[in-house]
């Protein structure tokens, strides 16, 4: 009950004004936090090792950016948060709706991190395409999602979530 009460004010736009345009969100060097986490998720995912039918990510909050380089080795992500207010905010990016956050800078970024050439609105279209669910989750329970997910993933991701959680 003190966990729900003290996230009952939050508000996922003033997060993502505040965390995710500049001057926070600044491509312009490697050394800024937001180019940083971008290329490593992209050298992960490069990588190759991880990959398969399923992604979950762990606590997404209302932010797609750590899913851009997984979506080109998953058939289907799973963004999960325990805020509906944050799944609402997902929800709206990922239908494509007027006034969801813009991504595109990020977007753009791995695409030219990544190095393919791919026009960045192919890698929008295909995160969109992959991001199938959006579930509640609560990391404090033995089982997050309710109930253990069918099929099973093949892999978890979590970006902050499980570390501000510990």
């Amino acid at each position: 009950a003190a966990l729900r009460e003290g996230y009952e004010h939050f508000d996922p736009r003033a997060y993502l004004r505040n965390n995710y345009l500049p001057p926070r969100a600044d491509f312009s060097s490697e050394e800024f936090v937001v180019p940083w986490k971008l290329r490593c998720l992209a050298e992960t995912f490069a990588s190759g090792e991880i990959r398969g039918r399923t992604l979950i990510d762990v606590g997404s909050g209302p932010t797609i950016y750590q899913l851009l380089s997984a979506c080109d080795h998953f058939e289907e992500i799973v963004a999960t948060d325990y805020l509906a207010v944050n799944r609402e905010e997902l929800g709206r990016w990922a239908r494509g709706e007027p006034g969801a956050f813009d991504w595109s800078p990020f977007i753009q970024h791995v695409c030219k991190i990544e190095g393919r050439g791919e026009p960045w609105q192919d890698k929008e279209r295909r995160l969109r395409e992959r991001l199938r669910r959006i579930l509640p989750i609560d990391v404090h329970r033995p089982e997050p999602l309710g109930a253990p997910l069918r099929p099973p993933a093949d892999a978890l991701l979590s970006a902050f979530c499980l570390e501000a959680v510990s």
